[in-house]
């Protein structure tokens, strides 16, 4: 029965090329700021319309997220998700290639449906088929280490990859080839599937079908899903919008250098990936969840509001790291929270789906919102941030209404339900 426990290594070859797909997608999602003010000179274009094409691409994924994830559900992952990774690569081409501010739109517009959100929710059904529940929260803790570590690369190597390129393009072009490498490494590493199994490959098959409707009525109906997505755009906002615009107002305002406002940023996916790792542990050792989740609602806007008002590079940094540990401290929590309160396979992928567009509407809300915003005070992106700094505190409030889901809370459960049976 031990044996049957681990995660074959398989199952870990195919996660990872689908992580490193995330984390190379989260280079460019993440790194877009850092490529704004080379984009602006040569479009003569403003910030705040760079703004917008980052939204208007993550309207494009709250549309189509769910959908196309239920009809790629529906598709063996060894095709779905490589075809998901063939259409970023091919919205990243194309965007490589922009001569004017149309074609990139073009290639966000078609990078978006296929977007790394997609292959997220869609990597559940592989999860849910190779990784034995105990296990679950540590390799959910790993996938959200990989967005950050993109973003981590996105704002140390920009800089980097424009000076040896010497243009922004070379960013998107790099992407591309890497996420083009991962897509046929990926296809073939699934070889013909029967090895994605922690068990003897049954029980994920065994379970007994049922309708899309009915599955849809068991996950909306579910008070965590709506809370959980509700809430999570609190933090949303104001992260993407400082990955947006920050990297600006330092370069214009603080008069620090590119490079220096990617060290500076780069603080928060470094601590947000070490945070990944260490959360799943912190919070089984506490016993508890819901206190570890919450508290970054206060927290938070404190961290976020001091990036707006020192200029010191240490401090901005010191702050930064602060922001990043407490950004993504919370994610692995409760997105394994889902694995726990009780949904069928198909509708956690779905509750998955459900939170990821609220997510993607805190998205499109940093770039069109907080660019109007910035368009009100006249270009002053500082009052801008300012304001946005204090949209966790909503995440805060609405994740106070979640269910206790920890360690102490599911041994108790679990003792109860023995009790029952014996």
């Amino acid at each position: 029965m031990a044996e049957q426990t681990k995660i074959n290594t398989r199952v870990w070859v195919v996660l990872a090329f689908a992580w490193i797909a995330i984390a190379s997608a989260s280079i460019i999602s993440l790194g877009l700021g850092m490529m704004m003010p080379g984009i602006v000179r040569e479009f003569g274009v403003d910030t705040t319309t760079m703004g917008q094409l980052f939204g208007i691409s993550a309207l494009v994924q709250v549309i189509t997220l769910i959908p196309l994830s239920l009809i790629l559900a529906k598709v063996n992952p060894k095709i779905s998700i490589t075809l998901i990774m063939l259409g970023i690569s091919i919205g990243f081409l194309i965007s490589s290639q922009a001569r004017n501010m149309l074609m990139l739109y073009i290639g966000f517009i078609v990078f978006a449906p296929f977007s790394a959100n997609v292959l997220a929710a869609l990597l559940v059904g592989t999860k849910l088929r190779g990784v034995p529940p105990e296990h679950m929260v540590q390799v959910n803790g790993i996938e959200n280490f990989a967005a950050p570590i993109g973003q981590l690369t996105a704002l140390l190597s920009i800089p980097i990859l424009i000076g040896l390129f010497g243009t922004w393009r070379g960013v998107f072009f790099t992407v591309f080839v890497i996420i083009t490498i991962c897509y046929i490494f990926y296809f073939i590493s699934w070889g013909n599937g029967k090895q994605i199994s922690y068990g003897q490959g049954d029980a994920p098959q065994s379970a007994p079908k049922t309708s899309i409707f009915s599955v849809l009525k068991e996950t909306v109906s579910n008070k965590f899903v709506w809370i959980t997505g509700i809430a999570w755009p609190g933090t949303t906002i104001i992260w993407i919008a400082m990955f947006l615009y920050w990297p600006t107002y330092a370069v214009t305002t603080l008069g620090v250098s590119l490079s220096q406002a990617g060290i500076v940023l780069a603080m928060i996916p470094l601590f947000s990936a070490i945070s990944s790792l260490v959360s799943p542990s912190i919070a089984k050792k506490i016993g508890y969840d819901k206190p570890l989740i919450c508290c970054w609602g206060i927290l938070l806007p404190v961290f976020y509001f001091m990036m707006t008002v020192f200029t010191n590079v240490p401090l901005l940094m010191l702050f930064s790291a602060l922001t990043g540990f407490g950004a993504y401290f919370f994610v692995p929590l409760a997105y394994t929270n889902m694995y726990k309160i009780g949904l069928s396979r198909p509708a956690i992928a779905i509750a998955h789906g459900i939170i990821l567009t609220f997510v993607l509407v805190g998205v499109s809300i940093a770039g069109n919102v907080i660019g109007a915003l910035i368009r009100q005070f006249d270009g002053n992106i500082q009052s801008a941030l300012r304001i946005a700094c204090f949209t966790p505190i909503w995440f805060g409030i609405l994740t106070l209404f979640l269910p206790e889901l920890g360690y102490k809370k599911m041994q108790q459960l679990k003792a109860a339900k023995e009790a029952a049976g014996s």
